[in-house]
């Protein structure tokens, strides 16, 4: 199937399909796709954007559907049966594709998820208080930085395979320590 990326809605020919994550927004112009299929009528997708800034038509990892990404909103479809498979983000900033893995790496402001053959293959904890930047791929690492309310930068490291993260400039919490409700029930 081959894609390209339109600047405007056409004025001529057939309707195109619309796509919104929240049901909304379908009478305006968004992110538009012309899909070329091997066989068949070309056809037209209108997808409405998220809060982000990434867009793009990505190859999905089990090779026969297409991440159609709308700033910063994914959309996975099947571009053969025109069918919505499902939409997740809404502030995604970058989205890489792993052939090697096979997966799809896509970033928000805070965090990082990567999507496999079959779904999700992991999600890494918070990396950043609100933004990241310099992402750069080395072998099975991403770098960047992520940002710190007092405008400092930190250095991250992502473990491709496992969505494991070192350094970053948040820092999770620690667990809650656990509340013994069955004693207290016990001691009566």
């Amino acid at each position: 199937m081959r894609c390209e990326v339109l600047a405007g809605l056409p004025g001529t020919g057939p309707l195109p399909e619309q796509f919104s994550a929240t049901g909304q927004g379908t009478h305006s112009e968004g992110f538009v796709v012309r899909f070329i299929p091997p066989s068949g009528s070309p056809w037209i997708g209108n997808f409405q954007g998220g809060f982000g800034r990434c867009q793009g038509v990505f190859q999905h990892p089990n090779g026969s559907w297409l991440v159609v990404v709308a700033a910063g909103t994914a959309y996975v479809l099947d571009p053969m049966t025109r069918q919505l498979v499902s939409t997740f983000g809404a502030d995604l900033c970058c989205a890489m594709e792993l052939p090697d893995l096979p997966a799809l790496v896509f970033a928000d402001t805070v965090r990082f998820e990567a999507l496999g053959v079959e779904g999700v293959l992991w999600r890494s904890r918070r990396v950043s208080w609100d933004g990241m930047r310099d992402f750069r791929r080395e072998g099975f690492v991403l770098r960047g930085e992520a940002w710190e309310p007092s405008d400092r930068w930190y250095p991250f490291e992502v473990d491709l395979r496992s969505g494991n993260v070192a350094g970053g400039s948040y820092s999770e919490p620690p667990p809650a320590k656990p509340v013994r409700w069955w004693r207290r029930l016990t001691r009566q």
